[in-house]
């Protein structure tokens, strides 16, 4: 029977030295979408709070679309993808901007129509 035990206050709990892999590997690791160095990405938006604004109050399908982009640049995140956030995070704003400018163009259409149906001018 295995001896389970918690470790030390010196010990590190994870990254054990036998599960370390040695510092001699017979190939190149190479570590994608690594910040490093001074340059440093900044983190992109992911318009979450904006998306679901249009969705609920100027246009359904592409509010919809645009809170699927901007859940998709929170699962790029969270894996490390900052390539793809980004480029998720420009479709998202792309979508809420469309949808913005739609709903206000049907809005100003239906009071255009309105005064005209109304008054006939």
């Amino acid at each position: 029977m295995p001896v389970v035990c918690q470790p030390g206050p010196g010990e590190p709990s994870l990254y054990q030295p036998q599960f370390m892999p040695s510092n001699s590997y017979p190939y190149t690791i190479y570590m994608n979408n690594v910040p490093g160095g001074p340059e440093h990405r900044q983190v992109p938006k992911d318009y979450l709070v904006e998306s679901l604004l249009v969705t609920i109050f100027c246009c359904l399908i592409s509010g919809l679309i645009a809170v699927m982009y901007s859940y998709e640049t929170r699962s790029a995140l969270g894996r490390g993808d900052l390539m793809d956030a980004q480029r998720s995070s420009q479709k998202a704003r792309s979508m809420v901007l469309f949808s913005l400018l739609f709903g206000v163009f049907v809005s100003v259409s239906w009071v255009i129509y309105v005064v005209v149906a109304l008054y006939g001018i």
